[in-house]
Order: structure tokens, then C-alpha cells, then sequence
């Protein structure tokens, strides 16, 4: 059966394990061990961590801040499961704003957050690097999503 659930400090050599696989450079172990404002979640089958998703709340708005589904659990609609309920959990927490940063490069990512009504306000000029590349910074404003699920 597959659940989302908070992360563990158990989850997290799968978590890098994951991250290696999906982001050239990867974060390092140590931001996801102090990124002490910061939430994370993980979805799993059968004990299988398939992905995972880390943001941040400060006030009304929240902040995704690494969100990344294992390559060969992809295409199978886990990326749009965890971000739902993600997104589900911060509005009945009182967010009304979510920001989020993605490579220019990353089409696929962007299409999903487009499925959910993320729309971008702007660029982070080589914000990424290995390979140096522009962010675009992508908003969603609650009274876009009136707690509908997808």
C-alpha cells in the first residue's frame, strides 16, 4: 500500500540516494540534515521510499524547497500524488502562497507544477550550477486552488 508520511532519520541514505540520482550537483547530506525550519515528506510502497518533498512555512506562505521522485517510479503519477497532498496539508495549515524555484532546462518539472496552476514571476540568473543555469520562480496563490484536489 502506498502512504505518504513524514521523513525519518532512517529515510535518509535512500532520500540521498535519490537526490544523486535526480539532481547534478545533489545536495550535500548536511542540507538535509540542518535545514531546521524545514518539513519533508516521503512516499513509499511497501516499504519502497519512492520520493520525496522538503519546504518550508513562514507565515502565510510556503516554500518548496527540493521535491524529487525516484527515476524509475517516474511517469507513474507519484510526483503529482506527494505535491497534492502536500499542497492539501499547507492550505489547511493557513498557507495562502507557494513559491518554488526550477531549472530553465527542466520541462517536465515545469509542466507539473503548471498542472497545478504554478505560474512564473521570474528568473534567478545562474541560480544553478553544474551546469550554470537560470531558475524560474513559480508562484501559486491559494485563491487559484480552492483546496481541489487533481
Amino acid at each position: 500500500m502506498q502512504v505518504i508520511r513524514a521523513m525519518q532519520a532512517s529515510d535518509l541514505d535512500e532520500v540521498i540516494r535519490i537526490e544523486t540520482q535526480v539532481f547534478h550537483p545533489p545536495w550535500p547530506r548536511e542540507a538535509f540534515l540542518e535545514a531546521p525550519c524545514s518539513y519533508s515528506w516521503v512516499i513509499c510502497e511497501d516499504e519502497v521510499l519512492q520520493g520525496y518533498i522538503i519546504y518550508h512555512m513562514v507565515l502565510d506562505e510556503g516554500v518548496i524547497l527540493n521535491f524529487a521522485i525516484d527515476p524509475k517510479f517516474q511517469h507513474q503519477g507519484l510526483g503529482t500524488r506527494l505535491l497534492n497532498e502536500t499542497l492539501n496539508l499547507l492550505v489547511a495549515n493557513g498557507i495562502r502562497m507557494f513559491f518554488l524555484d526550477v531549472r530553465v532546462s527542466n520541462l517536465i518539472a515545469q509542466n507539473l507544477y503548471r498542472k497545478f496552476d504554478f505560474h512564473p514571476i521570474g528568473k534567478r540568473k545562474n541560480y544553478y550550477s553544474e551546469p550554470i543555469e537560470d531558475a524560474i520562480v513559480m508562484v501559486k496563490y491559494i485563491d487559484e486552488w480552492n483546496n481541489k484536489n487533481i
